[in-house]
């Protein structure tokens, strides 16, 4: 991982990349994503750091609830993660 510049200026520690596996569970059409409030705060914090590498973003949802998902950009870097087995 550490000879691809791309990820290694990301900072995807695998926290982060597990995350992203949570928040990439099923196809872009149907995939929501995780609500805000069934998350832990470890896992907001590094919500946080994805929506800042615009990896994720927050979306509303329904009954006033917000939800992380992936950005197209984040599902671009879950197919490079994937062609390398992480």
């Amino acid at each position: 991982m550490s000879d691809n510049p791309d990820l290694r200026n990301l900072g995807l520690t695998p926290t982060r990349i597990f995350l992203m596996h949570r928040l990439n569970e099923g196809p872009e059409e149907d995939c929501v994503g995780l609500e805000m409030n069934e998350m832990t705060g470890r896992e907001l914090h590094t919500a946080d750091y994805l929506t800042g590498a615009k990896l994720a973003e927050v979306v509303p949802g329904w009954r006033m609830t917000f939800w992380y998902r992936l950005t197209p950009r984040g599902r671009e870097m879950m197919q490079v993660l994937s062609a390398l087995g992480l």
